[in-house]
């Protein structure tokens, strides 16, 4: 049932299903390779410096020759290949990765670190010869293998710990990036929903107006046409400056101007200090278009919108007054307009914004919006 509502959310707002991730480019694959290959070699590099100095220094300390230039040279050889197997390690944990239902691989894992170490030997003694030919094993081979098979089990460990991380770190991104997708989603339909509703109720008045004056109706059709270009041109936007959010309103007070005629006067009071705080994108037009319907259209004579903006440090209230029929002692049943504005406040600042509808019977009312200064809840990465 889940899965229907998302898809039928998506299929509102003209968007396909959730896209899988995107897959790193050849380019990039590589890039990432070499960068992973170089710190793994500086890793070792590391490591093969400080085991010579750490031998060097031991044998000073035990009043023999310090031998750094061998010592340095054999750790790395010895650190180089490695290194190597480092690689080929990370390339294998990510391919057949050990965890919940993944323990089958274990016998993989324990032949491939048997095989590593004969490999190294198989390397690293000829090379060895080659540079120092009369030096002799301080061990035997099997304490040499002993002691190289659990040095690469750790080095397959570290490396199953940070690929695990890095694996935990990705999947909490794009957990957030869904989520963040999903709420957009969310707030697409919202504002879709808005969308035909406010088109029925002005095609509506046209059509009523089209009878009493042609010249008005068609000055209407032009003002409804700007209003929905400016709607199809910001589809994809949820807040924009309040200065932005009044000039997009424009038009409708103009297609609402032309219908009420002299029955309605209609005033903008903001703080121009306010003017580039973020609102939400169309949260003015369905208050407007409120206040008409259930204030000045149920009242005899003129009336009176009053559109205010005054902020604190912290929020922005943004006032849609009218003087009109006010509200029932039962109430205002909400219809879309409200209730998807509420839902909008709701979903983009969670309990920071709201929308308050306040008023007495016979005396008009007010739509009060509250936007926090500090703009959209933070994205959550569990």
């Amino acid at each position: 049932m889940a899965t229907s509502t998302l898809s039928a959310e998506r299929s509102a707002i003209g968007i396909g299903p959730t896209p899988a991730p995107v897959s790193l480019s050849p380019v990039s694959t590589r890039r990432r390779a070499v960068r992973e290959a170089a710190i793994i070699f500086a890793v070792w590099t590391l490591i093969a410096l400080a085991s010579a100095s750490y031998t060097s220094v031991s044998r000073l300390y035990a009043n023999q020759n310090a031998e750094w230039t061998r010592y340095l040279v054999l750790n790395l050889i010895d650190h180089a290949i490695m290194a190597g197997f480092t690689i080929g390690l990370l390339g294998l944990v990510r391919r057949w990765p050990l965890g919940a239902g993944q323990w089958r691989f274990v016998p993989l894992y324990l032949a491939v670190i048997s095989g590593l170490v004969f490999a190294k030997y198989l390397i690293y003694l000829p090379i060895r010869q080659f540079f120092y030919p009369a030096l002799p094993l301080s061990h035997s081979m099997l304490e040499i293998f002993f002691y190289e098979y659990f040095e690469m089990m750790a080095v397959l460990g570290v490396v199953h710990a940070i690929e695990y991380g890095r694996s935990l770190r990705e999947t909490r991104l794009r957990a957030s990036q869904l989520e963040s997708h999903l709420s957009n989603a969310r707030l697409e339909v919202l504002r879709s929903e808005l969308q035909p509703h406010f088109l029925f109720n002005a095609l509506h008045a046209i059509s009523t107006l089209m009878h009493r004056d042609v010249e008005a109706a068609d000055e209407m059709v032009t003002h409804l046409g700007d209003l929905l270009r400016l709607s199809l041109q910001t589809r994809s936007v949820q807040e924009v400056p309040l200065r932005e959010e009044l000039s997009v309103l424009e038009p409708y007070l103009n297609i609402v101007r032309i219908r009420f005629g002299d029955r309605l006067t209609i005033s903008v009071d903001v703080d121009p200090g306010l003017l580039e705080v973020r609102v939400p994108l169309f949260i003015l037009q369905p208050l407007v278009e409120n206040a008409i319907h259930h204030g000045i259209a149920r009242r005899a004579g003129a009336g009176r919108i009053v559109i205010r903006a005054r902020g604190d440090a912290d929020s922005v209230q943004i006032t849609v007054s009218d003087d009109g029929a006010g509200i029932a002692s039962d109430g205002v049943p909400e219809g879309v307009g409200l209730s998807n504005s509420r839902l909008r406040l709701e979903q983009l600042y969670g309990a920071r914004g709201g929308l308050v509808l306040k008023g007495h019977p016979g005396s008009g009312a007010e739509a009060v919006v509250t936007i926090p200064r500090a703009g959209r809840e933070p994205e959550r990465v569990r």
